[in-house]
């Protein structure tokens, strides 16, 4: 089906929405070839004798997941079990990657930032990818991201120990990167409301990272919180931020004036503060927590209002964070942050794909056609969202449970690529 006809009573185009259809929107070989007002009994809007008819409510652009880690199970809640898992054997790992992708696409998701593992398995799924076009999401990847040498990010990240390593460990990452993920700070200490230790690197270290990325024609995106961290984030020029809690309006000014995105990953928190016994939190700690998430909130908005760019990515595979549903919880908390929902939108399909300089998939002429229907407009009810319907990719419309995973690879072929610069 390489030219289907699409008759949506509204549709949103990746940056506006567009009610009062019906409309008509012809696909051309895979690319949108015009959209007309009307439906097929209408005398402008009649599909071509190759054409089949699809019926919508609302369509929109396939979905961007800016930040998550194929590789690890969100459902996975207990602690134990979770560490267990990152000494599983490769073929293990793969198979969680694999079952990751699929809840993306049946979450209406198509294309998906991995945000590292050290394993390999998000470069190997990548690799896989090439060999089965068309209804697959699309998946960008570092491989594996960079760490100073003992600090946080053992389970995605490889070691430099110090300024001499940085350009030769960047120069073996980027043999299969598409971007280059850095750790530069650690974790919350939610106990105390504040980071944990001091910050992986300096500034003069930070600005050599980003350089040396640049060299290779590498964006970079940091998992980056606390002040100390993001200031050295924004005077460096990393491209995205991830996480990025304890945000600040100067440092909201800096990212504005410099076009840093923003990907702020509520997800994770707020499963902490929904799910205290997990963590055995008591009442001081869970205020705490409230507190970082309410300041957050207030960022989000004021970012917005900046112009920071926001993007939607939920950490997924975080604990309580599943693949696909973890998204759509994070376009929630977009809009509980006050973002309006056309922003919010287009935060997962139409901004991360300029930012990364990608085709576009806006609904419009002469663009490769990779949408999402839904069984509602989310502008009538946003619960939409999570009906999920039909997707149309490369001029193939399809449910999302009919496309299944590459079956298992051959055992010779399942094992992680060689190790980069691990020094520990």
């Amino acid at each position: 089906m390489n030219s289907p006809v699409l008759v949506v009573e509204s549709y949103f185009d990746g940056e506006r929405y567009h009610a009062g259809g019906p409309y008509t929107i012809r696909i051309i070989d895979g690319v949108i070839g015009e959209i007309l007002p009307g439906d097929p009994g209408s005398s402008n809007a009649t599909p071509n004798s190759a054409g089949d008819l699809i019926v919508a409510p609302f369509v929109m652009p396939g979905l961007t997941e800016a930040h998550c880690h194929l590789f690890l199970d969100g459902a996975r809640l207990d602690p134990q079990v979770r560490k267990k898992y990152l000494h599983a054997p490769f073929p293990e790992m793969l198979q969680v990657g694999w079952k990751s992708l699929q809840a993306d696409l049946a979450a209406g998701v198509t294309l998906i930032r991995d945000a590292g593992d050290l394993y390999g398995v998000n470069t190997h799924i990548k690799r896989e990818l090439h060999r089965w076009t068309g209804r697959a999401p699309t998946l960008r990847s570092p491989g594996r991201a960079i760490r100073k040498a003992g600090r946080y990010g053992g389970f995605m990240a490889v070691e430099v120990n110090g300024p001499d390593d940085i350009a030769p460990t960047i120069r073996k990452i980027a043999a299969t990167a598409d971007d280059l993920k850095v750790l530069l700070t650690g974790i919350i200490d939610f106990a105390h409301g504040k980071m944990k230790g001091d910050v992986q690197f300096d500034l003069a270290q930070t600005r050599l990272i980003v350089q040396s990325a640049r060299d290779l024609n590498l964006r970079t995106y940091a998992h980056c919180s606390g002040q100390e961290g993001l200031q050295i984030a924004v005077a460096a020029g990393i491209d995205s931020i991830e996480h990025g809690f304890f945000m600040s309006r100067e440092i909201l000014k800096a990212m504005a004036q410099k076009r840093i995105a923003w990907v702020p990953t509520f997800a994770p928190v707020y499963f902490q503060l929904a799910h205290p016994e997990l963590a055995g939190w008591n009442a001081r700690t869970l205020e705490r927590l409230d507190a970082i998430l309410q300041q957050h909130f207030e960022m989000v908005a004021q970012a917005d209002a900046w112009g920071v760019p926001v993007l939607a990515g939920s950490d997924a595979g975080s604990c309580g964070v599943p693949h696909g549903t973890g998204l759509i919880d994070e376009l929630f908390f977009l809009l509980r942050a006050g973002l309006p929902l056309e922003k919010v939108l287009a935060a997962a399909t139409a901004a991360p794909r300029k930012l990364w300089g990608m085709a576009p998939a806006n609904i419009a002429p002469g663009n490769a056609v990779d949408c999402v229907a839904l069984a509602g407009s989310p502008f009538e009810n946003i619960d939409f969202l999570r009906q999920v319907r039909l997707l149309v990719r490369c001029g193939e419309v399809f449910r999302p449970e009919d496309w299944r995973c590459p079956p298992a690879v051959p055992p010779a072929a399942a094992g992680p690529p060689a190790p980069v610069g691990v020094h520990s």
